[in-house]
């Protein structure tokens, strides 16, 4: 019998092959702020991690904007491993009087099989876009530390999001020494933010102070500092303004664009021209921050896309007209007609 040997050749591909392949794009969760893949949100004991994360899967449950971000809605599911569905119905009740239809919820979970378990949920769900596990430390099955043991334990996590194509967010704890770079006062090894796709910080200045920084960085995201103040009344931590790193807003710049020509198709220095320049980024920066508002665009009336030649990448702009469904359309879902 003939021993079969492993292929040893390397598959590659050139750089106009990769450039004109057809990929999907990013698809967000939370507009600008919370795209699909794996996601850490780290902060300090008793901080309100918890109240955020709640909020979040119902908000995006609801189809609500987070803050001045909008949402695609779609399930979602909490686990709450740190609490009961008593004390779970007592934070819920304070966030909310109507709870969404499509937020899900559970308090225990299978730490062995808890990938079969989601995969479950998944199957039972199919368009389920967040997925909260509150906390890390209650699905952990690997003691042993170390980066490569804390990469390979988030590795299921991450082929489990990137497979469906959602949101999965790691609740996690600092560490209680301070640091200057945010990310090196989360607990654990490097192994656990190298192996991540996005990374959500929430600091607060002073320990009896009510607000605080929420310190985003990521892959699809541009890092960016959110001021948050917790409201103690509603339990909901509400949006203050924008911290160092902020993007500035394009919506209305394209949309008085669209106004004024219908559509737009050219490169991304054309498009500054059109927008007479009034804009602080360079050309090659332009197309990322456009796709990280895709969602946002849509709903502002305007289609964005991208596309390849041999010469350029080209960037069309298109107004569109949005109605909700009808007897024709028994979903109910939204139709979206691009208008030239």
């Amino acid at each position: 019998m003939h021993e079969t040997k492993p292929n040893t050749k390397l598959e590659a591909i050139n750089a106009q092959t990769l450039l004109n392949m057809d990929v999907p794009p990013v698809r967000y969760i939370i507009s600008e702020l919370l795209p699909v893949g794996l996601h850490l949100l780290a902060g300090s004991p008793k901080i309100g991690k918890s109240w955020l994360a709640l909020w979040l899967c119902n908000q995006i449950a609801a189809g609500e904007n987070v803050w001045q971000f909008e949402t695609a809605k779609c399930p979602t599911l909490y686990l709450s491993l740190e609490d009961t569905m008593d004390r779970l119905h007592l934070r819920l009740s304070s966030i909310t009087e109507d709870g969404a239809s499509d937020s899900w919820f559970a308090t225990e979970a299978n730490t062995g099989s808890l990938v079969e378990q989601l995969e479950g949920f998944i199957a039972a769900h199919p368009d389920v876009g967040l997925i909260v596990i509150d906390t890390l430390a209650r699905v952990r099955d690997n003691g042993a530390g170390g980066y490569m043991n804390d990469y390979e334990e988030m590795r299921r996590f991450k082929e489990l999001a990137d497979k469906h194509r959602l949101a999965l967010v790691l609740v996690h704890h600092l560490r209680k020494d301070s640091d200057k770079d945010p990310l090196n006062m989360v607990a654990g090894s490097t192994g656990l933010i190298g192996a991540v796709d996005g990374i959500y910080i929430l600091q607060k200045l002073a320990r009896a102070e009510n607000e605080a920084l929420l310190h985003v960085t990521g892959r699809d995201v541009p890092d960016t500092q959110l001021c948050l103040e917790f409201d103690r009344e509603d339990c909901v931590w509400k949006f203050m303004g924008f911290g160092s790193g902020a993007v500035e807003p394009l919506d209305e710049k394209l949309l008085a664009v669209i106004e004024q020509m219908g559509s737009f198709t050219g490169t991304a220095s054309k498009l500054i021209e059109a927008i007479d320049g009034d804009i602080e980024i360079q050309p090659n920066r332009l197309t990322r921050p456009l796709r990280d508002k895709a969602l946002t665009l849509q709903k502002c009336g305007i289609a964005f896309s991208t596309k390849r030649t041999n010469s350029a990448r080209l960037l069309t702009l298109a107004r569109i007209e949005i109605s909700d469904g009808d007897d024709s359309n028994p979903g109910g879902k939204a139709i979206v007609t691009v208008t030239h």
